[in-house]
Order: C-alpha cells, then sequence, then structure tokens
C-alpha cells in the first residue's frame, strides 16, 4: 500500500511538472510573439516619426489692411525636443526587445530556473513601457497644442498650414501606443506566468 501511495504521489508530482513545463512553453511562445510586434511597432513609430518633415507656403499678415506676406516655412520633427523624445524611446525600445529576445533565446529552457536573468527582463520590460507611455504622452500633449493652439500662451495652432506633418506625426503616435500595449502585455504574461508557475510548486 505505502509503494502504491508512493508511486501515486509521484505521478501525480510528475503530471503537475509537466503541466506546468507546457504552461511555460505555452507563456514563451506568446511572449516571443508579443516582442516580434513590439519590435515591429515601435522600429515603424520610430522612422515614421523621424522622416516627419513638410514645407509650406503661409500666408502671415503683420497690419491689417495690408496684403499678407506669403514665407515658406518648414517644420520638422528635430525642431521639437518632444519629438526627439518620441523618437530616441522608440528606437531604443525597438534596440532592447531585439537584445531580449537574443538573450531570451540563448538562455531557451533554463530561463525558468534563471531567475535572475528573468528578473533583470522583465525589470527593462517596465523601464520601456514607463518611457514608451512618457514619449507618447509628451507627443500626444505637444500634438493636440498644434493641431488647438492654447490661446492663454498665444500659442498659435499649426496644423492647418502643415497638415501632412501633423498627420504623419498622429500616425506615429498611433503606431507607438500599440507598441506600447505589447510591451505592458510582456509584463502581464510574465506576471501571470509566474503565478502559474508558484501554484504549480
Amino acid at each position: 500500500m505505502k509503494t502504491l501511495e508512493t508511486s501515486n504521489g509521484a505521478s501525480g508530482s510528475n503530471e503537475g511538472k509537466n503541466r506546468c513545463d507546457e504552461e511555460m512553453v505555452k507563456c514563451r511562445r506568446y511572449e516571443m510573439i508579443l516582442r516580434i510586434m513590439g519590435l515591429i511597432f515601435t522600429l515603424v513609430a520610430a522612422i515614421v516619426a523621424g522622416s516627419n518633415k513638410d514645407t509650406e507656403s503661409v500666408a502671415i499678415s503683420l497690419v491689417d489692411g495690408l496684403p499678407p506676406l506669403h514665407l515658406t516655412l518648414t517644420a520638422k520633427w528635430s525642431y521639437m525636443s518632444s519629438t526627439v523624445y518620441f523618437v530616441a524611446v522608440n528606437a531604443v525600445a525597438c534596440a532592447y526587445v531585439a537584445i531580449s529576445m537574443v538573450f531570451i533565446a540563448l538562455i531557451g529552457g533554463s530561463r525558468g530556473r534563471n531567475w535572475k536573468g528573468s528578473i533583470l527582463v522583465v525589470a527593462l520590460d517596465l523601464t520601456m513601457v514607463a518611457l514608451l507611455f512618457s514619449a507618447n504622452g509628451a507627443s500626444a500633449s505637444i500634438g493636440l497644442i498644434a493641431l488647438n493652439g492654447n490661446s492663454h500662451t498665444q500659442w498659435h495652432k499649426v496644423c492647418y498650414a502643415f497638415k501632412r506633418y501633423c498627420i504623419q506625426g498622429g500616425a506615429a503616435l498611433v503606431i507607438s501606443m500599440f507598441g506600447s500595449f505589447f510591451f505592458f502585455c510582456i509584463v502581464l504574461l510574465f506576471t501571470y506566468n509566474l503565478h502559474r508557475t508558484t501554484l504549480n510548486y
């Protein structure tokens, strides 16, 4: 009887371990998909925002009653510090996720036991999430000023003149938000995987 109970206990333990291993394999597969999507979206966002430039002829009225002056003005992504920060953060996030995928592939199946490496990766993932959300917020705030202006500070709206520039900047912001979402999902997946591993042990 004791032998039978021992064998049943060992069998149950092996089944639980196999189930845990299967869950970890699934989580790693989902994680790699999320990282690839994060890489694509942050790369595209950096390229779209970093190539944003528009030159238009703008009519400026200096004195009422006189004909306006037509000046050729240029709007470029590097003229705004918030846009430079936006491009830099997306480029850094893209480079990081590429390096992290190589690191995860190298440690492979030992990641479940290599907690130091896992904690380092998730800490950097959280850092990328924070940076991406801050860059998106900064870019969105400047975008709203460019679209609507600010009467309190006498900042005039510019999107009426540089329509293509604003559209391209808005597209880059939306793409970056999707990239931020995938990075956030990676952190949630790690938390879920940690919870399941704790339950199985």
